[in-house]
């Protein structure tokens, strides 16, 4: 079923937290009787007492040293007498391993544990069986809906996406919401942000944008990347909250410093003269850098149009048309127009009119009107391809009806 994907799965679950030993010395006569008592259990077979003294060595508590070894001959014996609290603890030593049967030993474990009711497994077997190749999800759904039913908030927060998804399960948006409110209420960072997309969007819940801006703090308060842009979303658009330009930057601050690139792009755009408050290009220019070098398309044009121009920074038209190319690579519209332009009319560039058609026409095929417009144009004009006014005609048509100006004028003029 997939032992080294599941073994893989496993890296990424937090070993269980030994309480720390209780330093008052009654305490510790106590723990120490009680070791003694589950000592002679444990050698008679009974896998509760074998689980016990296996915390004891794990923790140093109840009067024995801290033995990693001797813990996990004890968690084995448990385990294989059916325990599985103490399956779990086995299949988290084979974890750490390097043997080459390692993973396939905790993958068995965890199966064990997790057919034994332990609900940290249950959400491994559900990652794992999503992980597979085809994924699994019928069964991985039922799995984290054994472990969400105990409540752990991880697997709330899975269930709740594959049923936003509709995947593994029938889709609704109802039953969702409510395993998210479940795992929202035990802290989980994530559940809030879904929280505020399905507030914002009408998904289980009524379209509520004051809801979504505060489930959108939550999250943002608890370092989420993703919800601390949406807040500042919501501050610059007054989604939800009272317009304002400084918990905007703030908030898209916080996002852009943990290297979320669409936030290192939005603070920019919220620095430049069209953005909030006082125009800085320099510090705009600044976070344009910062989202190109993580190829963000967007981030990659506006820092080519502050280099192209020397807005906050010296002009560099060589490096400012490379930028372009990688965001128009990419499919940036914005990015393909202003290529087509500079190669019809050789700004920057050389002229050449077939690389003009070649972007222009990226950018119409993806409805722009402007790439309609310029495309029109060459065909208008034989630039880069075989005159054609039939087809300038319905290329400017179609600009036209998506409110091109331009093209409305050329018509125009084309009719007369």
């Amino acid at each position: 079923m997939g032992s080294v994907a599941l073994f893989m799965v496993m890296l990424a679950v937090p070993k269980l937290t030994a309480q720390e030993p209780g330093t008052d010395i009654h305490e510790q006569d106590e723990k120490a009787e009680t070791v003694e008592k589950n000592m002679w259990q444990a050698k008679n077979g009974d896998a509760q007492a074998q689980f016990i003294l296996g915390r004891c060595y794990a923790n140093g508590e109840g009067g024995v040293a801290c033995d990693s070894l001797e813990a996990f001959r004890w968690f084995l014996m448990a385990a294989e007498n059916g325990h599985g609290e103490a399956a779990w603890e086995v299949a988290q030593h084979y974890r750490g391993g390097m043997a080459p049967m390692a993973s396939v030993l905790a993958a068995e474990w965890v199966e064990k544990a997790a057919e034994k009711g332990r609900a940290e497994a249950q959400y491994v077997m559900g990652e794992s069986l999503a992980m597979t190749d085809p994924p699994r999800m019928e069964e991985a759904a039922a799995w984290y809906l054994k472990a969400a039913e105990q409540n752990l908030p991880e697997a709330q927060y899975q269930l709740a996406l594959l049923l936003l998804e509709g995947s593994g399960v029938e889709r609704n948006d109802t039953l969702a919401v409510a395993w998210l409110n479940k795992a929202a209420q035990a802290g989980v960072a994530d559940a809030f942000y879904r929280l505020g997309e399905c507030h914002t969007d009408g998904r289980g819940v009524r379209r509520n944008l004051k809801e979504a801006a505060k489930c959108f703090r939550q999250a943002a308060e608890k370092g989420h990347a993703e919800a601390q842009l949406e807040l500042a979303t919501c501050y610059l658009h007054g989604k939800g909250v009272k317009t304002n330009c400084n918990e905007a930057k703030k908030w898209a601050r916080e996002a852009a410093r943990k290297g979320n690139a669409e936030a290192q792009n939005f603070l920019g755009v919220c620095y430049t003269s069209g953005g909030c408050g006082r125009a800085n290009m320099k510090e705009a220019q600044k976070w344009f850098a910062l989202a190109a070098e993580q190829k963000h398309p967007k981030g990659m044009y506006n820092e080519a149009t502050c280099l192209l121009s020397g807005l906050g920074v010296k002009t560099n038209v060589k490096k400012a048309m490379a930028l372009f190319e990688g965001a128009a690579q990419q499919g940036n519209v914005e990015a393909q127009n202003k290529l087509a332009a500079c190669y019809l009319l050789g700004e920057g560039v050389e002229r050449d009119y077939d690389e003009a058609v070649k972007w222009a026409r990226l950018s119409a095929d993806q409805g722009d009107p402007d790439g309609l417009y310029m495309l029109a144009s060459c065909y208008l004009g034989g630039y880069g391809v075989k005159k054609g006014v039939l087809n300038a005609i319905q290329l400017f048509k179609e600009a036209a009806e998506k409110g091109h100006l331009g093209a409305k004028e050329a018509l125009k003029e084309l009719e007369q």
